[in-house]
């Protein structure tokens, strides 16, 4: 399998740089050889009024949003043109609530998504990545600001044996053909697998894709199942976390599931690939 295609959602920060998910996204896409699509967004201001004063500011404002957004693809458009990769540099133009829809769209028609994220998932930055993760039917792939290449050498997959964490499997297997060492970490409280279900028979499966697998158990105890997976992630080294990302809804949006609850409410430790 052979990953052909990534989008990500280009921004830049304060000093001029490129964000950690764009950085992230031309590494991965170079070293895979693979066609980056970095989307910029120039965001409509719907606003109207008449007065005068009011609406030249409105009208300043949306040159500044116009030239940031130019700012933003052409950094991109050069960082991708140093790594030699093939890429498209597109400005949307969506509400400001419509963001998250944008990436999905285009998520849906590649084979994975890149966000950054700075410090803890929260506000528009969550509420984008549940759009992308649960919206699109692709993997996401959130990265922290100490990430800005992608190495992937070493990938644990947080196996439960539930059908999100399959699909986030799926979704990663170039990544875990390319890796030198993938381990299946099943968190467990003495609790047997069936044999369908097992990390044993998972890596085996993996083997038969040509991937070298070892599977460890570790006990929860009285730990959760995220401080479990995130000091096991410290352990092994790992330069790529492989999870499900589950959630459930209410009349107020999505909760996500305890692990995964877990893992993104904290400042992130290192890139997550998730999918639902």
């Amino acid at each position: 399998m052979k990953l052909h295609d990534i989008v990500t959602h280009s921004t830049l920060q304060a000093d001029g740089a490129l964000d950690c998910g764009t950085a992230f996204a031309i590494s991965l896409a170079q070293r895979h050889q693979a066609l980056l699509t970095a989307l910029v967004y120039e965001v409509r201001l719907m606003l109207r009024t008449e007065d005068e004063r009011e609406e030249a500011r409105l009208e300043a404002e949306r040159a500044r949003i116009r030239a940031e957004a130019e700012r933003a693809a052409a950094a991109v458009e050069a960082a991708a043109a140093h790594a030699g990769i093939a890429h498209d540099v597109i400005v949307e133009q969506p509400s400001a609530f419509g963001i998250g829809e944008v990436l999905a769209d285009y998520a849906r028609v590649r084979d994975l998504a890149v966000v950054g994220v700075s410090g803890i998932l929260d506000g528009d930055a969550r509420l984008l990545a549940e759009t992308v993760l649960f919206g699109a039917g692709r993997p996401l792939v959130l990265v922290p600001e100490t990430s800005r290449s992608f190495a992937g050498h070493r990938i644990m997959i947080a196996w439960d044996a539930t059908p999100a964490v399959v699909h986030a499997i799926a979704g990663a297997m170039p990544l875990l053909q390319a890796a030198r060492e993938v381990i299946v970490v099943t968190v467990t409280d003495d609790k047997s697998f069936r044999r369908g279900q097992s990390g044993v028979e998972l890596c085996r499966h993996l083997g038969r894709h040509g991937i070298a697998a070892t599977f460890e158990a570790v006990e929860r105890q009285e730990r959760l199942v995220a401080d479990v997976l995130r000091e096991a992630g410290t352990a092994y080294g790992i330069d790529l976390l492989v999870m499900g990302g589950y959630a459930h809804s209410t009349l107020r949006g999505l909760i996500f599931g305890s692990a995964t609850r877990g893992i993104l409410e904290r400042p992130l430790t290192g890139p997550i690939l998730m999918a639902h």
